[in-house]
C-alpha cells in the first residue's frame, strides 16, 4: 500500500504524462540537489521528446526494445522507462525503499517503511529477491551509503553478503565490467570512500570485484605499521581525501592500489626479524595496470595510477635544486605523488611527522612554479651549437630545461651560456 511521504514540488520540468519516481526524489527529502531524475511514463518516447523540445539537450534511446530513452541538459541526465502494471507494481520492483517513491500533485509517495528509512537515514532493500532482478544492486547499496551517508542496517547487510555469496557461486551473473567500473568509481570519489570499502570487505564484495585486494585482509607488516595491509589501505584512502578533498580518481585509485604488490614479496628477514616487501611498488605496479584495465577504466586512467603506485615509495631528497629536480623529472604525477606519500605516512605510527615535511617541502620548493618549456628554440640551439636535426638537439633541449627546473637557468643569455659550457655527454648536469 503506497502512503504520503512528504508535500513538496518537484523543481524541474515535468513532461505531460511522466511521472518522477526514484533517486530524484529520494535525494530531495535528503536535503540535496538531483543531477539525475527518472521518469515513468506510458509512452516514454514521446515524453522525452516532449521534454527535449523544453529543455534542449540530446536525446538518444538507452535500450529501444525495452522502451528507455534519455535526455542529456543542462547538467540534468533524465531517464524515461515505460510504466509497467500500477505505480505500486512499479515500485515493488525497485531495490531499495528510499529509492521506491514517485511524485504527483505536489506529494511525495512511497512504499510502506520508505518513510522510516528516511527518518533512520538508512538502507534497506525493497526485497532482497529484488537484488537478483540485477545484480549491480548490491554493490550500488554499498556506494548510496557511502556517498549519501546512509547506514545498513543488520538485515541489509545480511542481504548483501548473501548477494556476494552468489555471485561467487555464479560468475556469469556479474554485471557488465563497465557498469562495476562506473559504481567502483562513484565510490572512491564520494567523501566516506574508505568507508565504503570497509563495507565491500565486510559484505564480501571485495571478493567478488576486487580479490587481488582481498590478500591485503590480515596481512601482518611490522615496523612502523601497526595496522594490517587492509586497514592501512584504508587509512591511507581516508588520510588521501582528508589531506586533498579534489583528489581525482587516479590519485584515489592509486591509494587504494598501492600496496597490492605486498601479499606477493612478503619475505620474512633474520636480520631485521620482521617481514619484508621489498619490490611490492613495482608487483603493485603491474598488478594495478592489470586490475583497472580488467574494469574497463579509460587508458589515460590506468597509467596515471600505475606510476603513482610504482613511485609511491621514492624518498624526495634534501635541498631545494635536488627536490626540484625530483619532482621536475616526476611532473607529469604532480600533486597527486606527494599527497599520496603524505597519506601513507599518516597511516603508519611514528613517522607521521614526515607527511608534514613532504607536503611542507613541496609546497615550498613549488612555490615557484616548474617550466613547461626551454627558454630556447631547437632551431636557436641548432644555430648556437651548429648543430643539424637530431638525437643530440633534444638532449640539448633536455638539458636546458632540467636547468630551468633546478633554478640555474632562468633568462636566455643564461640559457645560451648554459649550452656553450654544456658538453652535450650529460657532464655537468647533476644526476
Amino acid at each position: 500500500m503506497l502512503r504520503p511521504i512528504a508535500h513538496r514540488d518537484f523543481p524541474f520540468y515535468t513532461p505531460k504524462g511522466a511521472i518522477p519516481v526514484g533517486g530524484a526524489l529520494r535525494d530531495l527529502l535528503l536535503g540535496r540537489r538531483p543531477q539525475d531524475l527518472d521518469f515513468v511514463a506510458e509512452d516514454p518516447r514521446k515524453a522525452a521528446q516532449d521534454a527535449q523540445s523544453h529543455l534542449g539537450g540530446t536525446l538518444f534511446p538507452l535500450d529501444e526494445e525495452r522502451g528507455q530513452y534519455r535526455l542529456v541538459t543542462g547538467g540534468l541526465v533524465l531517464d524515461f522507462s515505460p510504466l509497467e502494471g500500477s505505480l505500486e507494481e512499479d515500485l515493488l520492483k525497485r531495490d531499495f525503499r528510499l529509492n521506491a517513491l514517485f511524485w504527483r500533485q505536489n506529494r511525495i509517495l512511497g512504499i510502506r517503511g520508505a518513510d522510516e528509512d528516511l527518518n533512520r537515514r538508512v538502507l534497506v532493500p525493497v526485497r532482497e529477491a529484488n537484488l537478483y532482478e540485477d545484480h549491480l544492486r548490491s554493490l550500488r547499496a554499498v556506494r548510496l551509503a557511502a556517498s549519501l551517508g546512509l547506514g545498513l542496517p543488520g538485515e541489509t547487510r545480511n542481504a548483501l553478503s548473501h548477494h556476494a555469496r552468489f555471485l561467487q557461486a555464479h560468475l556469469e551473473a556479474l554485471p557488465a565490467r563497465e557498469r562495476v567500473k562506473e559504481e567502483l568509481s562513484r565510490l572512491l570519489l564520494s567523501p566516506r570512500a574508505a568507508w565504503g570499502f570497509h563495507l565491500l570487505e565486510r559484505t564480501g564484495l571485495l571478493d567478488v570485484y576486487l580479490p587481488e585486494l582481498r590478500l591485503l585482509v590480515g596481512l601482518k607488516q611490522g615496523g612502523v605499521h601497526h595496522l594490517d595491509g587492509w586497514q592501512h589501505t584504508l587509512s591511507v584512502l581516508f588520510h588521501l581525501a582528508w589531506l586533498w578533498p579534489e583528489a581525482p580518481l587516479e590519485a584515489r585509485l592509486a591509494a587504494l592500489y598501492h600496496d597490492v604488490g605486498k601479499p606477493l614479496t612478503r619475505r620474512f628477514d633474520p636480520e631485521a626479524g620482521r617481514f619484508r616487501f621489498l619490490g611490492h611498488a613495482e608487483v603493485g605496479a603491474e598488478l594495478t595496470g592489470a586490475s583497472l584495465e580488467w574494469l574497463r577504466f579509460p587508458k589515460e586512467t590506468v597509467e596515471r595510477a600505475k606510476a603513482l603506485v610504482r613511485r609511491h615509495m621514492d624518498r624526495p631528497p634534501e635541498g631545494k635544486q635536488a627536490l626540484r629536480r625530483f619532482y621536475f623529472r616526476r611532473h607529469h604525477l604532480l600533486p597527486a605523488l606527494p599527497y599520496l606519500m603524505a597519506a601513507d605516512r599518516l597511516g603508519t605510527k611514528g613517522v607521521e611527522k614526515e607527511a608534514w615535511e613532504v607536503l611542507e617541502a613541496y609546497w615550498e620548493t613549488l612555490s615557484e612554479p616548474l617550466p613547461e618549456r626551454p627558454l630556447l628554440s631547437g632551431e636557436e640551439v641548432m644555430a648556437l651549437l651548429d648543430l643539424k636535426p637530431g638525437p643530440q638537439v633534444g638532449r640539448a633541449l633536455e638539458a636546458l630545461l632540467l636547468a630551468q627546473a633546478e633554478g640555474r637557468v632562468r633568462t636566455r643569455e643564461e640559457a645560451r651560456a648554459f649550452l656553450l659550457y654544456w658538453k652535450g655527454d650529460g657532464t655537468n648536469t647533476p644526476a
